[in-house]
């Protein structure tokens, strides 16, 4: 085989419509059609879709015509002028450095306060296990909670089949199961990669197998 160049695709932009949802469809009802509770937060394991909903979220406030903000603590201070936003996100709450910590209470209290805007958090544990300020751990722990369910292996293997047949592909379950053990195990990567399978297979001339992904994946940076 040729040495191929990896070139994958960006994903698309997180949105609700393309979040796997079978298990988590409450969350989705409480931040599309929220209720009278302004602040909530979602915990889970890695890889369980909480940044995209975050972000999804935002998004979603944008087509409202919201000003909206998403934050990731493990990246960016939270700037003090974000509670000018009326959707704020803040990913990661578990990460924060304790100055972080000050300015989300802060922005916490703020919104309170003014009775208006709404804050989306996550981190990967419940409020009460979260290694924060107790002031900010019990004001995470007021709104509402959800757990964030990650996807079963038979729930990423409906979706590959799901979205290699809206690509009108004929791909074998080994390849799915291969990818599953030696790819990148979120949902998001695993249809880039199947896009990006497509486009090899049609450049090569070769139907989409196990041997084909091993030579490619061999070029392919693991995180």
């Amino acid at each position: 085989m040729d040495q191929l160049v990896l070139d994958l695709s960006p994903t698309p932009l997180p949105a609700f419509d393309n979040f796997v949802a079978e298990r988590n469809r409450e969350i989705i009802a409480a931040l599309t059609h929220p209720g009278d509770e302004r602040f909530v937060y979602l915990w889970g394991p890695p890889g369980s879709g909480k940044t995209h909903l975050l972000q999804a979220w935002i998004a979603h406030a944008e087509t409202l015509g919201r000003a909206s903000i998403y934050l990731d603590a493990r990246v960016e201070p939270l700037p003090d002028f974000a509670r000018e936003a009326s959707f704020i996100a803040v990913d990661h709450v578990d990460e924060l450095p304790p100055d972080d910590q000050i300015t989300l209470f802060s922005i916490y209290n703020s919104l309170k306060e003014s009775g208006e805007g709404r804050l989306l958090m996550a981190g990967r544990r419940p409020p009460a296990a979260l290694e924060v300020r107790d002031d900010l751990r019990t004001r995470i722990g007021w709104g509402l909670v959800f757990a964030v369910n990650p996807l079963s292996d038979d729930d990423k293997l409906a979706a590959l089949r799901a979205h290699a047949a809206d690509r009108q592909l004929s791909i074998p379950d080994d390849v799915f199961r291969y990818l599953l053990t030696h790819w990148r195990r979120d949902l998001a990567s695993l249809t880039g990669m199947i896009d990006m399978l497509d486009r090899y297979s049609l450049a090569l001339r070769r139907p989409i197998t196990v041997p084909l992904v091993r030579n490619i994946l061999q070029t392919a940076p693991s995180e």
